[in-house]
């Protein structure tokens, strides 16, 4: 049997959709898990209020952050070659 024209647009007309609604979904899926990620995330338990610059920062003695630590470490050596 042979199909019509009318039938052919019809096809195409709903792999058109079909298409259109799994790229959405796909999109849809795709914001609902970054979503989720960036609300459940764990945040860091201490954070810098300075963006990190130790030298503007007078709680470099007890701040834990690696940066604050390199930093101590960075000035005892300077320090040291006095």
């Amino acid at each position: 049997m042979m199909r019509n024209r009318s039938d052919n647009k019809a096809v195409k007309q709903s792999r058109r959709k079909f298409f259109s609604l799994v790229m959405r979904g796909a999109i849809g899926a795709g914001l609902a898990i970054t979503g989720g990620y960036l609300l459940f995330k764990e945040e860091p338990e201490e954070a810098c209020s300075l963006d990190f610059t130790c030298t503007l920062c007078g709680n470099t003695d007890q701040c834990a952050l690696p940066a604050a630590k390199s930093y101590r470490k960075y000035e005892q050596q300077k320090q040291e070659t006095r």
